[in-house]
């Protein structure tokens, strides 16, 4: 980014530096023992590309604006409808021209404490920007593709969302690719800030093709009576760790972490789910749904935090698997941190497989045995695609699960 203020290049410099100074994750770390670091490409030498270029094409439907980031290159955004004082930028031209904004937003949550974080800040080129101003709302989508050819061995993203108070957005965040001939890394940053009294959702949908091996990182700031709903599904992809982190920082705030997900082959899934509570009165539920079948391995790491000064918090956490073949594997790992009296918290965690009497019963009423696992499979994880407001994403979603029940 050759024209960005010095203040940017300052930090990108220092996440060189922080990148360089931080030792190397081995790979026997707590917070690693499930996905090796080495297969994110966080140590190492920089990850070869596969030698190929192959497209995807974005999806169709009415939007309020599009992006279309291919392995990582910036582009201008597709605006369709937006309101009066509502900026979509590509995140490395926002750096400039909306340069007080992004400054006072950019890396306060996803800084350079870690690699994966530092690696991120000091190597990314483009992204989505997307602000809304107080009491405006975009009633269509925002809606990027960021994709992966296989031209290069590493493809970086990065988004920074800023709502206003009483304003209200729904932002997709769509990663994509076709099968690659060999491994390519992902890493996406994503800063969501809201502020008192706004709206944001924002969903993470991974469909990418063989090779892919992303890293998803999510961090949310819901200040006093605003709502933040964050929701990720991970479809594709060899290897997937998404790590959404949601900061209830105002009281009365609502901060929501919804995910679903799908593994079949030998796809390995891992998701970090954290919420922390720091002002009175606020809400929080983590709630994360999945299916899987064949050599599959899903992880669920859940936490609910409540340090003390959050009184009368109410957070839940529920992760529950459905097993559908004798070779995949369901890890759920749910945490409470708590050190406030005076709150209503619950965990919950469960690995199942499809109840034959629930199949016995669809069956003697003439549904054949697979379609019958189908609508099992969709029953189960619809308490998930209930909650996603946007009804042409809900119904791509279902068609997207019924063809990897097959």
């Amino acid at each position: 980014m050759a024209d960005a203020p010095a203040w940017a290049t300052e930090a990108r410099e220092n996440a060189e530096k922080a990148l360089s100074a931080l030792p190397a994750l081995t790979g026997r770390e707590e917070e690693w023992r499930f996905t090796p670091p080495a297969d994110l490409g966080l140590n190492g030498s920089e990850p070869e590309a596969p030698g190929t270029r192959a497209t995807v094409e974005p999806p169709g439907g009415e939007r309020a604006a599009r992006f279309n980031l291919v392995d990582g290159a910036p582009a201008d955004p597709e605006i369709s409808s937006v309101p009066d004082g509502v900026i979509v930028a590509d995140l490395g031209t926002a750096l400039s021209e909306h340069e007080d904004l992004v400054r006072e937003h950019l890396y306060k949550m996803v800084g350079v404490e870690d690699h994966a974080g530092a690696l991120n800040a000091a190597r990314w080129e483009a992204g989505t920007f997307v602000y809304v101003p107080a009491n405006t709302e975009v009633e269509l989508p925002v809606e990027t593709l960021t994709s992966a050819t296989g031209a290069t061995g590493r493809v970086f993203g990065r988004t920074l969302i800023i709502v206003g108070e009483d304003a209200r957005v729904t932002v997709i965040d769509r990663y994509a690719s076709a099968d690659l001939p060999g491994p390519v890394q992902i890493s996406s940053a994503v800063e969501l800030y809201v502020a008192p009294r706004g709206e944001l959702e924002h969903i993470a949908v991974g469909g990418w093709g063989a090779g892919a091996r992303h890293h998803l990182m999510i961090h949310g700031d819901c200040a006093a009576d605003a709502k933040l709903r964050s929701v990720v599904v991970s479809l594709g992809g060899d290897i997937v760790r998404a790590e959404p982190f949601l900061h209830c920082t105002g009281p009365h705030s609502d901060a929501r972490a919804l995910g679903l997900y799908f593994a079949d082959g030998r796809q390995h899934f891992e998701h970090r789910v954290v919420s922390r509570h720091e002002a009175p009165d606020s809400y929080s539920n983590l709630l994360y749904k999945g299916a899987l079948k064949d050599q599959a391995h899903t992880v669920f790491y859940g936490n609910l935090i409540v340090p003390p000064g959050a009184p009368r918090t109410d957070a839940y956490q529920t992760n529950r698997n459905l097993v559908l073949s004798n070779g995949a594997r369901a890890d759920t790992i749910p945490f409470l941190e708590i050190e406030t009296a005076d709150v209503r918290c619950s965990h919950a965690g469960a690995v199942g497989r499809v109840d034959d009497e629930h199949l016995f019963y669809l069956q003697s009423r003439g549904v054949p045995k697979d379609v019958a696992k189908r609508l099992i499979v969709i029953g189960f994880l619809q308490e998930v695609l209930e909650h996603i407001g946007f009804d042409e994403l809900r119904e791509e979603l279902e068609a997207a699960v019924v063809e990897k029940v097959r």
